[in-house]
């Protein structure tokens, strides 16, 4: 009875095309941020944290102050927006930009180049 149930599990999360969640990374100048990404048909972004230079500090963001322009893992691009509206417990807006395997954080008016990983 029990391969015939593995069997079906298997066989209900080919046919719905369920993602396991994978993390992808920026690093540059100090800054850290761990994009996790999921989905089923297509990935999507799902969560996004940042550290600063010096700092041991990790900051969750909410995915309401974040806009994906483009994320296009076969050409290996993305455009991503945080944006702070003044909040005081959240890092600066910033601006992500990636081709390839090197990324550009545009955050405090400063461009900072750096490493990308698309681990996925």
């Amino acid at each position: 009875m029990r391969p015939l149930i593995a069997v079906a599990a298997m066989t209900i999360m080919a046919s719905t095309g369920v993602r396991a969640t994978s993390s992808i990374s920026f690093e540059g100048q100090g800054y850290l941020l761990d994009i996790v990404v999921g989905g089923a048909s297509k990935p999507i972004i799902s969560s996004l944290s940042i550290s600063k230079p010096g700092s041991k500090q990790v900051f969750s963001l909410p995915m309401q102050r974040v806009r994906v322009e483009i994320f296009d893992t076969k050409q290996r691009v993305l455009l991503l927006r945080f944006s702070n509206p003044g909040d005081e417990t959240l890092p600066e807006s910033f601006l992500l930009t990636v081709k390839n395997d090197v990324g550009t954080l545009r955050i405090g008016g400063k461009p900072l180049v750096g490493s990308f990983s698309w681990g996925m």
